[in-house]
């Protein structure tokens, strides 16, 4: 066990040890026992005796009895133990006669002297010692799975002194153990101490517990005290003890205090799980604590009652079962259908033990062919049993599987929370449930969707809630009982239960996503007023991971939609090539408004008025539709960016929305090679009549760039005076003209060809401007021949 302070490991050490010290009693006591005489029974304390030997059980002693008189010698109850060794006959062989009172008959049985065998330990001691054993693992599990807690201390306790007190019993006054009866004194008054703790400890945790040491110092102090005087006064030879009547008193109170608390816990408190529990450990308290309790405090405080004390220590383990469930047991499970499995396995045992005592009767080796088949059949009938008792849990895998694809199908989140809410009710028959996404994981604000009988959870966030702060900070499921039991709750208890009830959840599921909480799934009651138990909490902790995936899933669908709405929507713009940059560099979101050098390119078609009001409206498209094709294969081969078609006119520019360090050339040459195809289309326009060219102009500068707009219809746009410049050389350039600035000209490398076309004065421009008309290149001529 990890964690605990230096004083904690020792207390735990101690405690250990003094289960250890009682079984390292009762193991020399057999040894050294076994193989010598022995005379058939032993008193336990003043006159009260039980059988130590199974023959001298069956000749009378069976129950025990108080001792009379001792081979015709009459003995008073408080000499009896010590006069009665000096009595006894104890060669091999020989026999003693005894007397005692038994439910008020007088009995006399003769009971042999002999050695003591293993069987005879087993018969006197074997059962008691198991059932210490058993205790003291069950306080061990419990303090392994909750270390240093209160409840584990205080099983612990009870376990270790309740044990070591077991183990010593029944060790005769001969044996030549030493200190044993120190130690049995030494804890007679703990024990009764431990119980009380106990009491305090469960069903929940009184507050006298948590507030201070104190309680715990006077509970023990007093024990300590009964300790103490046992040990000083030892077994009284005056008669009466008071010493063991006042030990076996405060054994009985604290156990009727625990009896006593339950009652009113399991009556009057909210929490079904406090009320459980309490009910549980009532039971325990009743049938197996009191009547140990009653019976020690009766037989220390009259001479007339007594009973084999194995016979109560028996019932002890009526108290145990229940402590160590509700200690070990994280959630109280269905408890018809626990009692209803105890009783199919009961069932099936007598049955297969009543089959082997028949076939070891007829051949005993044919007991062995009966594992074959039992080895087959057993897991089936588990199987079959589960099926049965646990109907649903039958048809998590169907579940799974459809639940897990409805969330895989699901185009969007909230269709996704829609499918996974109902994931409780059909798993767990919850009568409600509510999932929710935190902010920021599926948008800015939370996601919630309820089903089933939900109060309306309100306007504050769900994140600003105590309970939801706790499952984000520890990343594991919370249950309702965890609150109401588990200390380290007690200060946020209130604000737990709040959003337990805000919720109406009884347990909160974390949803993970790489390890960190991004929402919760919290079912509700479920309707057959069973807890979850680990089945159901694993199903629906699948589904909640399934959950995760498929979120993700819907997150990438919906990138890939925006992606290609984006895509669809810079096509407008920029050729393929410039897209896929444009992404590369962050989308259109990137896109911000700059201010940078770009060459803008305009064209314009001559003559179209005219030809546009002679020809039917269907032939101006058609020819548009032909003279657009041609020149947007051209924007494209280059990496222009196209601005806007407008009628018979369009703009180009380069050099954005990514960096083309020959922007100036890039236009350039997309002119001429644009100014050859539409000479092209020239001589086809000719010969149907239509007196149509084109005009370009192309000039460098700074601009400004960027999106220009509103939402939903936005246009990728060059503002500033560069624009102008363009558009008025477009509309001064003749029929087959390419006019460009002296910018762009001295941009250019020798390879391309000009002519000065004079200082032309445009429109808007303040002064004239020198002008240069472009001359096919050489390798334009080139590849045009």
């Amino acid at each position: 066990m990890l964690g605990g302070s230096a004083r904690q490991k020792i207390l735990f050490l101690v405690l250990v040890g003094i289960y250890a010290i009682g079984v390292q009693f009762s193991a020399t006591d057999k040894l050294e026992r076994v193989g010598q005489p022995d005379v058939g029974w032993v008193v336990e304390f003043r006159n009260a005796i039980s059988p130590s030997r199974l023959d001298a059980s069956d000749l009378g002693l069976r129950g025990g009895g108080r001792g009379l008189a001792v081979n015709g010698v009459e003995l008073a109850p408080h000499e009896f133990e010590a006069r009665s060794l000096e009595l006894l006959r104890r060669d091999p062989g020989a026999s003693n006669t005894l007397r005692f009172a038994r439910r008020g008959e007088i009995l006399e049985v003769e009971i042999p002297v002999r050695n003591w065998t293993w069987r005879d330990a087993l018969f006197t001691k074997g059962a008691i010692d198991v059932l210490a054993l058993l205790f003291m693992v069950t306080a061990l599990v419990s303090f392994v799975l909750r270390p240093y807690e209160p409840t584990s201390w205080a099983i612990l306790s009870l376990s270790s002194l309740t044990g070591g007190l077991l183990t010593a019993a029944l060790i005769p006054e001969t044996s030549v153990v030493a200190y044993h009866a120190a130690y049995r004194f030494a804890l007679s008054g703990l024990a009764a101490s431990a119980v009380l703790h106990t009491a305090l400890a469960f069903p929940v945790i009184h507050p006298l517990l948590v507030r201070s040491s104190a309680t715990l110092v006077a509970i023990y102090g007093l024990g300590a005290l009964v300790s103490a005087a046992r040990l000083v006064f030892g077994k009284p030879a005056w008669g009466f003890d008071y010493v063991g009547v006042f030990g076996t008193a405060l054994l009985l109170a604290s156990i009727l205090f625990l009896v006593a608390r339950c009652s009113v816990l399991s009556a009057r408190v909210r929490d079904r799980l406090i009320a459980q529990r309490a009910r549980i450990l009532l039971v325990g308290g009743i049938f197996g604590a009191s009547p140990v309790a009653l019976s020690l405090y009766l037989q220390n405080a009259t001479e007339g009652t007594t009973i084999d004390i194995r016979y109560t220590y028996w019932a002890l383990s009526l108290f145990f079962l229940p402590l160590g469930y509700v200690s070990v047991r994280q959630s109280l499970v269905n408890a018809a259908a626990a009692v209803r499995r105890a009783i199919a396995y009961g069932a099936l045992a007598g049955l297969l033990t009543l089959l082997g005592v028949l076939v070891v009767e007829v051949q005993a080796y044919a007991l062995a062919l009966l594992l074959f088949p039992l080895l087959y059949w057993w897991p089936r009938f588990d199987q079959r049993l589960n099926a049965r008792l646990y109907p649903r849990r039958a048809r998590f895998p169907v579940l799974l599987q459809e639940v897990g694809g409805e969330m895989a199908a699901s185009a969007s989140v909230d269709e996704l929370l829609e499918a996974l809410v109902t994931a409780p009710t059909r798993f767990c028959d919850a009568q409600s449930a509510v999932v929710f996404l935190l902010p920021d994981v599926a948008g800015p604000d939370e996601r919630v969707r309820s089903c089933g009988e939900v109060m309306p959870l309100g306007d504050a966030p769900l994140a600003h809630e105590t309970l939801v702060k706790l499952m984000v900070t520890t990343r594991r499921e919370i249950f309702r009982e965890q609150i109401a039991v588990e200390p380290q709750y007690a200060n946020i208890r209130d604000e737990c239960y709040a959003g337990f009830e805000r919720l109406g959840a009884e347990l909160i599921l974390p949803i993970l996503r790489e390890g960190q909480v991004i929402g919760g799934l919290a079912p509700g009651l479920r309707r057959t007023g069973d807890l979850y138990e680990p089945p159901e909490v694993f199903a629906l902790q699948t589904t909640a991971q399934q959950a995760v995936q498929a979120l993700s899933r819907v997150e990438t669908l919906q990138r890939l939609r925006a992606r290609e709405d984006e895509f669809s929507e810079l096509k407008r713009f920029f050729p393929p090539q410039i897209i896929d940059q444009v992404m590369e560099q962050g989308g259109a979101a990137e896109l911000r408004s700059r201010r940078k050098r770009v060459t803008v390119f305009f064209a314009d078609l001559r003559g179209f008025t005219a030809f546009s009001e002679r020809v039917e409206p269907e032939e101006v498209m058609a020819t548009l539709a032909e003279y657009h094709a041609a020149m947007g294969k051209r924007i494209a081969e280059f990496g222009g960016t196209l601005e806007r078609f407008a009628g018979d006119g369009f703009m180009v520019f380069f050099n954005d929305p990514v960096e083309q360090a020959d922007h100036v050339e890039r236009a350039v040459r997309m002119a001429l090679c644009m100014q050859r195809d539409a000479a092209k289309l020239r001589e086809q326009w000719n010969q149907r009549g239509y007196k149509i060219d084109v005009g370009m102009g192309v000039h460098t500068g700074f601009a400004t760039v960027g999106f220009v707009g509103y939402e939903g219809r936005l246009d990728y746009a060059v503002i500033g005076t560069v624009t102008n410049l363009a558009a008025r050389l477009s509309d001064a350039a003749g029929g087959g003209e390419i006019l460009v600035t002296g910018s762009v000209r001295q941009e250019l490398s020798g390879e391309f060809f000009t002519e000065p076309a004079g200082d032309i004065s445009l429109k808007g421009i303040s002064q004239p401007q020198p002008i240069h008309r472009m001359l096919a290149s050489k390798a334009l001529r080139e590849a045009a021949s």
